[in-house]
């Protein structure tokens, strides 16, 4: 038995932590309140490789595959996923979880068992391949799934793209494990790692293994899941539609045929196949929603309905489940939407995004010494923060109003409920919040100009510019 916590708080253990290379003896937990938050101890390392890979793309004019906008929109769907997830859900996830364990389980596995690792290892696996490949095969998931594949970037920030409307749909994939005995302290532990494993595998900059190191690589490209394997999963060509659903390895892929190798003479193309032309974070994930439930009041039947929500994205009444393969539209050389904008206004939008990020962050570390209200509140304004912020990004009238109240209520909620909470912390953004307010004259100049050209039909939400995927 285990009986020694391990040291998560050095270096070492923080790049172990984003490779899934813990040794099995630093993964034992007995209670479920004994597991530390992983992906906070990952994070060190994690900022480290996504800074080196923006450099390199920088410096090897690969740019256009990191654009500032699409990095902090990545975050700021990250930081609302994980919000609503913390501050509703509360972890309502693993409490079932545990439920199930305690009433349902068929069998007792030990959570310091070696043998229970392995079990957890795979298992874990197993049950997100069909969750992912669910994901892809239901519009109804898909609709919750698709802002993830909306990034017309491909890189480590996309990782932070994640879904707060996906939430209800994963517990029931899980579920098995539970009553298979898998105690929930080790499924915690592994559903994390399996998560935190997957922010390198979003990655332009490192090759295909097999093409580095010949014959190890090519056992570790069969075996795991890779930067590679997974380009091709975010690619929108035809031949990486569905494909490559794995996490942390490929395996299940191969026995379930729905592996793809990415080719060397077809340059990938990223994004849905239909370009998500929006730029808020609360937009990107309730845009598909909207579509879905365009498509269901389309269908003419009842069971047209059901059939428009339980089978593909692409299918029509009269198609294959999936839809036909043959109707895929060839996106080779499809031009990125960009959004053109100047440097000041980049700069006020990263720097009240990261604030925002932050004040979730520093409010998570409270977040057991807190009623229920306050964090529902907090939360209300981290959605109402990047509602306004949205606006901003989409040249929208009503984004340099609700600003505007964004950061007056700011001042007002310090002193009610405050955000932040250290003095120092709160005295450093209260400076920054002051600075956005003499700031915000210009940036509702900005934005309505930006509107108006809009509704004048001189330019669309992205200014109308394009350029060419490389």
């Amino acid at each position: 038995m285990n009986t020694s916590a391990p040291d998560t708080s050095t270096w070492s253990y923080s790049l172990r932590t984003n490779f899934y290379a813990l040794s099995p003896d630093e993964t034992y937990y007995e209670s479920v309140w004994q597991v530390p938050n992983m992906a906070a101890m990952a994070l060190p390392i994690m900022t480290l490789m996504s800074v080196v890979e923006a450099l390199i793309l920088k410096f090897t004019n690969r740019d256009n595959n990191w654009r500032l906008h699409n990095a902090v929109l990545n975050y700021s769907s990250g930081g609302l996923t994980e919000a609503s997830n913390n501050f509703i859900f509360r972890g309502a996830e693993i409490t079932f979880y545990s439920w199930v364990y305690s009433n349902w389980r068929l069998n007792y596995l030990a959570w310091d068992s070696l043998y229970t690792y392995f079990f957890a290892l795979l298992g874990v696996e197993f049950c997100y391949y069909w969750w992912h490949r669910a994901s892809h095969e239901t519009a109804l998931m898909w609709a919750a799934h698709s802002s993830h594949h909306s990034s017309e970037d491909f890189n480590m920030t996309v990782t932070a793209r994640t879904s707060w409307t996906m939430r209800p749909f994963r517990w029931i994939f899980f579920t098995p494990l539970a009553i298979l005995g898998l105690p929930p302290a080790v499924f915690l532990v592994h559903v994390q790692l399996s998560f935190i494993y997957a922010g390198w595998t979003h990655n332009e900059t490192v090759p295909k293994l097999s093409k580095v190191i010949p014959g190890l690589g090519h056992v570790f490209e069969f075996i795991f899941h890779t930067p590679s394997h997974h380009r091709v999963h975010h690619g929108a060509n035809r031949y990486c539609i569905d494909k490559n659903y794995g996490q942390t390895f490929i395996i299940f892929d191969r026995l379930f045929g729905t592996f793809a190798e990415e080719r060397d003479d077809e340059p990938l193309v990223y994004g849905t196949l239909g370009q998500m032309d929006r730029n808020s974070a609360i937009m990107i994930q309730v845009s598909p929603w909207i579509e879905l439930w365009r498509k269901v009041r389309s269908m003419t039947s009842f069971g047209d309905k059901v059939r428009a929500l339980a089978f593909g994205p692409g299918w029509t009444p009269g198609k294959p489940r999936l839809g036909d393969p043959a109707e895929v539209p060839d996106v080779r050389g499809r031009e990125k939407l960009q959004l053109p904008l100047p440097s000041w206004f980049s700069l006020y939008m990263l720097a009240n995004s990261a604030l925002i990020f932050f004040s979730y962050f520093e409010m998570m570390g409270r977040l057991k010494n807190l009623g229920q209200w306050q964090p529902l509140l907090n939360l209300a304004y981290i959605f109402f923060s990047y509602t306004a912020l949205g606006g901003l990004y989409e040249g929208r009238r009503y984004g340099a109003v609700l600003e505007l109240v964004r950061l007056l209520t700011f001042f007002a909620m310090s002193y009610v409920n405050p955000l932040f909470g250290g003095a120092a912390s709160l005295r450093a953004v209260s400076w920054i919040n002051l600075l956005s307010l003499f700031l915000w004259p210009a940036v509702a100049v900005f934005t309505f100009r930006r509107a108006e050209k809009t509704a004048k039909g001189q330019d669309g939400p992205r200014e109308g510019a394009k350029a060419k995927a490389n």
